[in-house]
């Protein structure tokens, strides 16, 4: 769709549009859009590699996935609860998200209170919704590169 062939196409869009976000960190639509592209991904990838085991089911993909790249779950959630708003059946706990609006923007290292959104889970971890697709991104590259 409107030039978007193929799931390598699709994840130089998310690498696009996470540049963008980069640059405005508050941004709630780029990061909503990053957090949908970046879940999404999974199904054009899985199309693709069905291609050549016409045997992998959309399960043992997701199991694989999830294991290697355990983040995916977390997006999983985001994509989903943006789109639906309430989780039948998350796959992490999320308890809240958070705006910080720091002090430095995000030419600054972390060690800085550099503004960001904040994804913080049930067991008082956290993690940046940059951090969380730049991972995502990296998998991704990973995978594709594989085949």
């Amino acid at each position: 769709m409107f030039g978007i062939e193929n799931s390598k196409d699709r994840l130089q869009l998310l690498e696009e549009n996470f540049s963008k976000l980069r640059e405005d960190p508050l941004n709630i639509s780029l990061a909503e859009h990053a957090c949908s592209d970046a879940w999404h991904l999974i199904d054009w990838i899985l199309v693709e590699k069905k291609e050549t085991d016409p045997t992998l089911t959309k399960e043992q993909f997701r199991i694989k996935v999830y294991k290697d790249c355990p983040e995916i779950k977390i997006l999983h959630d985001l994509a989903n609860s943006i789109k639906h708003k309430e989780l039948n059946s998350p796959k992490v706990r999320i308890v809240r998200t958070r705006k910080h609006g720091g002090n430095f923007n995000s030419d600054f290292s972390k060690d800085f209170n550099v503004s960001r959104l904040e994804i913080h889970f049930e067991d008082d971890t956290k993690i940046d919704l940059d951090d969380l697709v730049k991972t995502a991104i990296g998998y991704w590259n990973q995978l594709l590169n594989e085949y």
